[in-house]
C-alpha cells in the first residue's frame, strides 16, 4: 500500500481491496478527507447493488471519502453525484480529445462509438447517517480504461478508452481526477448544478417511464438532484429519483 498526503485528500493506493468505497469509509474514522484507489476490487459495486466488473490493473477504481464537520443540507449531500461525474468527465475529455462523452442521468458517463452510445464510467455516492445527521459521504468512481471485454450480464453497451484507440496512463488519470474533484468540491453548488444540468442535456426532451404508457417531457432538475418530468397531455408532473425508472432517446 502506498500512502501520500497533499493539500487535498490523504491518499491511499492499494493493489487490491474489496471495495474502495468501503475502505474509504473506514479511513474516515482517522482522516477528514481521503482518496483511495486500487488496481482491483473483489467486491466492487454500482447503484442498486449491481456488481462493477473490471480486470486487475486495467481500469480506474477509486473513491473519495469526506467526513462532515457539520451535517450537509439535502442539496449539498446530493451534489456529490454531480461533482464526481463532472470531475471524471473533465479528465476523460482532457486525456481523450476528439472523443465525444456525455453524462447520462443520474450517474453514468457514456462515450459515442460506431455502434452508438456506450457506458464508460459510473459514479456511486453513499452517505452514512447517525440518526438524521449525515456524517460521511463516499464518492466512488469507476472508469473503463484498459478493459477489453465485458460480461453479457451487464445488460447495456459498454466501452473503454483502449477500445477507442486511446492510450492513458492510469497514475496520470488518477492524479488528474484527484485534482478535478478537489476543485469541484470547493465550488458552490449553484455553479456545479448549472454545469451538471447543461451536461445532462435532458430538458425538453421526450422520456418514457418504466411500466407506464404515457409520453412525458423532462422538465427540470431540482437542486437535490431529482428529475421532474411532465406528462404531455395532462401536464401532470412526476418526480424521478432513479435513473433506471426513466428512458430517453439519444
Amino acid at each position: 500500500m502506498t500512502v501520500s498526503s497533499m493539500v487535498g485528500p490523504i491518499e491511499f493506493h492499494l493493489p487490491s481491496v474489496s471495495s474502495t468505497n468501503d475502505y474509504a469509509r473506514e479511513l474516515l474514522g482517522s482522516y477528514p478527507f481521503v482518496y483511495v484507489s486500487a488496481q482491483h476490487q473483489t467486491a466492487g459495486r454500482g447503484r442498486n447493488g449491481r456488481t462493477w466488473h473490471g480486470d486487475f490493473g486495467t481500469n480506474v477504481y477509486c473513491s473519495f471519502g469526506i467526513r462532515h464537520a457539520d451535517s450537509p443540507s439535502t442539496e449539498d449531500a446530493a451534489s456529490y453525484m454531480a461533482r464526481g461525474a463532472l470531475a471524471a468527465l473533465d479528465v476523460l475529455r482532457t486525456l481523450a480529445p476528439g472523443t465525444v462523452f456525455r453524462l447520462k442521468y443520474p450517474n453514468d458517463i457514456q462515450v459515442r462509438t460506431e455502434q452508438g452510445w456506450a457506458k464508460i464510467a459510473g459514479v456511486l455516492v453513499e452517505h452514512e447517517y447517525h440518526g438524521t445527521r449525515c456524517v460521511t459521504t463516499t464518492v466512488g468512481i469507476g472508469v473503463n480504461v484498459g478493459q477489453r471485454t465485458f460480461p453479457d450480464t451487464i445488460g447495456q453497451p459498454c466501452s473503454s478508452l483502449v477500445l477507442l484507440g486511446v492510450s492513458v496512463d492510469l497514475p496520470v488519470f488518477l492524479s488528474d481526477l484527484r485534482d478535478r474533484f478537489t476543485q469541484a468540491r470547493s465550488r458552490p453548488w449553484f455553479e456545479i448544478h448549472e454545469v451538471w444540468v447543461r451536461e445532462l442535456d435532458v430538458l425538453g426532451k421526450p422520456a418514457r417511464i418504466a411500466g407506464m404508457h404515457e409520453s412525458w417531457t423532462m422538465h427540470r432538475v431540482l437542486q437535490d438532484g431529482r428529475l421532474i418530468v411532465r406528462q404531455d397531455v395532462t401536464q401532470q408532473e412526476r418526480t424521478v429519483t432513479d435513473g433506471d425508472t426513466i428512458r430517453y432517446d439519444d
